[in-house]
Parts: structure tokens; C-alpha cells; sequence
């Protein structure tokens, strides 16, 4: 194996590499900066097919508007797949292990307490918060419940100057009699991103947020794109939209929201940390911003799907003094978050952003010494909710694992066939598309 690997190091949340910016591998030359509606064709060939019809058709007619051509381009663009949890299911690896006398393989994040606690008794409650769902930060990131918020997940896959695709790229590292694993590393340009939804009062999705993160050779660039980056913004989008109503106009709440989003002082004392894997998320000392309740949602779901979402990358909410919150939060809806939504305490930057991700596939021994024997966190290279294993391989219906005493890790046949995953080879992977982001566990070796 001699892909070259590049040493990132990070001191006090900065990074110290460089390198080029990731190339733009879809036309946006054509597009109006006045347009803002993104249009999704359900009937496109793509790559390979994830999330089901139905689904697919949802989520397309709930899109936003989208200010940047650039991210329209990319969500239209048919090399973009969509995939929720029933498409990619969520897992994680056990590499340790001989594959003889201790199993190694693929094991659903679904997987049952009991599986873990033979080898490591306690440990479930260790890594997990509950069954299917890691402890935060790797699970919940942002602060809200499964039934307040819906994300779709969307993968951009690049091609090379004669138009072929950039399989993302895959070895067998085995560097101890006790190290069994897969790693695999992403062509530069691919793009993964995540359309937020929170529940409206009807019942139906809206969006509030797009995040991507795009593959340069040396990192991974982070951007999120909301409706109101500022509180002027919203304040701004309901002073106009209520001309529309005279409801609107003699709404003592909107006046009050109104009120809240123009006064800087609304900030409030709070803290983002770990109570899990403390390690790999210090403690953030900040502010939030509550925001006042409405009773009725209907200016809320029309302002969510007619403004055009912009990036709020090093853009801040509302400041006060010290105290900075980079998003809103909400403590009941309806609102233009969800409920214990907590961007309020993250900048979006790429430093801030990768300070999860980029532990994806380190060994759980990291961070407890008592859990060498089971595994890693989720994901590689710097990514969480993607692997390239068929599902059936290792996972039932149930969430059960299949096959756990055998290495059942098996490529998936429609990624293969696409050309979407391919063995590393040096004659045919050029450095200058694929490069592995070196942390300081990069490497590791069980005993």
C-alpha cells in the first residue's frame, strides 16, 4: 500500500494543512442568480438507485429554495444520490480480531446490548445512548429528537477529466495477527450533505438547514446554508411577509418575535459537551438564543420554503458583548428549528465542524480502555453516515446482526457494478484525486 498520506495537525481547534480547494464537477455556468428553486428529476439515471420512490418523491417536493447556483447545481446534478438510514444502514466495524477464534466484521449500530456486554460487560451503555443511536457527539449532533427533525442524506460522486466516476477507493489493512479492517478513502471533489427538515404543526416536513462537506485533497471544507444566517434576517423576512395578512400585522407574537430578534441582550448562558467520549469534544462555554413561541406556524412553513437558503459559513446569529450565538434555538414549536436545536454553539467552519468527524472508525479503546475488544466508531475518513458493505450481509430486517461470527463485510454488488467502489490500486488511483487525512490514531494496531 503506498497511498501517501498527509499529516493534519490540529492545535486549539486550527488546522495547519493546505491545500487546494476541491473542484466543481458540475455546470452551474447556465444558472440564474435570480432562481432559487431547486429541481430534482426523480426519473434521472444515476449512479445507483438508494432511497426508495416514494421517498425520493417526498423529499423533492418539500426541497427549499437555494440561493447558491453552485449547491443547486449540485443537488440536480444526477451524480448526486440520495440515502437515509434504511438505505446505507448505520454501522460500525469490529476489526479486532483474528476472523478465526475472535470474529471480526460489520456490526448495525442497531445491534443488541447483550452482543456487547459478553465481551465487555457495560459496555454498550458506554458507546451507545441507546440501541442504534452512538452517545453524543457521534450520535445526535445536533441536539434533537428523532421525531423533531428528518435528515436526508445526499452523496456527490466526481469525475475525472474524461468524464469516468472516482470510485471511492478501498484496502484490507491487517497490520497485527489481532488488526482485521477496511478502510477506504474518497476521491477528491465528493461532496456529502444532509437536508434538514423540522416538523411542522400540520404534520409535514420543512426545511431549515442544508449541510455539505467537500472532499479537497488534504481536509474536508465544511458550509451550512440556512434561510436567516442573522437574526435580522428573520426579522427582516417577517416584517415583509406579514404585509400579506392583517392577522399577521396585529399579531401581538410576531411583534414579540419581532422585538426579540432586533435586541441583542436575548442571548442566554449555555454549554455544549460530552457526557461519552469525552475526549474527543471539549467542553464549549457560549450562548443561545431561545426563540418566542407562536401559535400558529403558517408564516414560519411559508417563509421556510420561500426563502432562499444562503450560506452561513463564519457568519454569526446575534452578538452581545462576549456572548455569540451562530443559530437559534427553540424550546416548542413551531419555530424555524427544531426543539434543543444547538448550532447556536458551533461556528460553522471547517475546524469547528471536523472536530467530530474527524474520529470516524477510531477504536472505542481511545477513549475507554476497557473496550479494546469491540471495535470502532462509525464511518472513515472523516465521514459517518457512509460504507460501501451490502446490507444484508450484516444486518436483518430487525436490526439484528447477521452472520456475527463470520466476517460477513461484503462490497455492495450495485456499488460495484456502478463503478462507484474499486480496490486500491496504484497504477489506477492518481495521488493527485486520493489522499488519506492522517490523525494521530491513523494506523492503529490491536495487540
Amino acid at each position: 500500500m503506498t497511498l501517501r498520506t498527509t499529516l493534519v495537525v490540529t492545535v486549539l481547534g486550527a488546522s495547519l494543512s493546505a491545500c487546494a480547494d476541491p473542484p466543481t464537477a458540475y455546470d452551474t455556468a447556465s444558472y440564474d442568480a435570480t432562481e432559487c428553486a431547486v429541481r430534482i428529476d426523480a426519473e434521472a439515471t444515476r449512479p445507483t438507485a438508494l432511497m426508495a420512490d416514494d421517498l425520493l418523491a417526498y423529499l423533492i417536493s418539500r426541497m427549499p429554495c437555494v440561493a447558491d447556483p453552485a449547491l443547486r447545481g449540485l443537488l440536480e446534478s444526477p451524480d448526486t444520490m440520495f440515502y437515509d438510514r434504511q438505505s446505507i444502514v448505520p454501522g460500525y466495524q469490529d476489526s479486532f480480531g483474528d476472523a478465526t477464534t475472535f470474529p471480526v466484521g460489520m456490526r448495525p449500530n442497531t445491534i443488541r446490548p447483550n452482543l456487547i456486554n459478553l465481551a465487555v460487560p457495560g459496555g454498550h451503555s458506554q458507546i451507545l445512548d441507546s440501541t442504534g443511536t452512538f452517545h453524543f457527539p457521534f450520535g445526535r449532533p445536533t441536539g434533537v429528537a428523532d421525531d423533531d427533525a428528518l435528515v436526508i442524506n445526499f452523496w456527490h460522486v466526481p469525475r475525472d477529466a474524461a468524464g469516468a466516476l472516482l470510485p471511492v477507493v478501498h484496502w484490507r489493512r491487517t497490520p497485527s495477527g489481532f488488526t482485521n479492517r477496511i478502510d477506504w478513502v474518497f476521491p477528491r471533489g465528493t461532496v456529502f450533505g444532509e437536508l434538514m427538515f423540522i416538523k411542522n404543526d400540520q404534520g409535514q416536513w420543512d426545511p431549515f438547514e442544508i449541510r455539505t462537506r467537500t472532499r479537497a485533497l488534504d481536509r474536508w471544507v465544511v458550509d451550512a446554508h440556512r434561510p436567516f444566517p442573522t437574526a435580522t434576517d428573520l426579522a427582516e423576512a417577517i416584517t415583509t411577509k406579514r404585509q400579506q395578512d392583517d392577522q399577521w400585522l396585529s399579531s401581538a407574537e410576531l411583534d414579540a418575535l419581532v422585538a426579540h430578534l432586533d435586541d441583542p441582550d436575548t442571548l442566554e448562558p449555555a454549554t455544549l459537551g460530552a457526557t461519552h467520549f469525552a475526549a474527543a469534544f471539549p467542553t464549549i462555554q457560549g450562548a443561545e438564543d431561545p426563540l418566542p413561541p407562536l401559535s400558529d406556524g403558517t408564516i414560519v412553513r411559508e417563509l421556510l420554503h420561500e426563502t432562499p437558503f444562503r450560506s452561513a459559513k463564519d457568519l454569526v446569529w446575534k452578538q452581545s458583548d462576549d456572548a455569540v450565538a451562530y443559530a437559534p434555538t427553540s424550546r416548542q414549536a413551531p419555530s424555524i428549528v427544531p426543539r434543543g436545536y444547538n448550532g447556536g454553539l458551533v461556528p460553522v467552519d471547517d475546524d469547528s465542524c471536523g472536530r467530530c468527524h474527524r474520529d470516524a472508525g477510531r477504536p472505542f479503546m481511545d477513549y475507554y480502555s476497557n473496550i479494546m475488544a469491540y471495535g470502532e466508531l462509525w464511518g472513515q475518513d472523516e465521514t459517518f453516515s457512509w460504507h460501501p458493505f451490502e446490507t444484508s450481509a450484516f444486518v436483518n430486517s430487525s436490526g439484528a446482526v447477521v452472520s456475527f461470527n463470520d466476517d460477513n463485510r461484503r462490497m455492495r454488488k450495485d456499488f460495484v457494478a456502478a463503478g462507484l467502489v474499486a480496490p486500491w490500486s496504484n497504477a489506477a488511483h492518481s495521488d493527485a484525486d486520493y489522499r488519506i487525512i492522517k490523525r494521530e490514531w491513523t494506523g492503529y494496531a490491536y495487540p
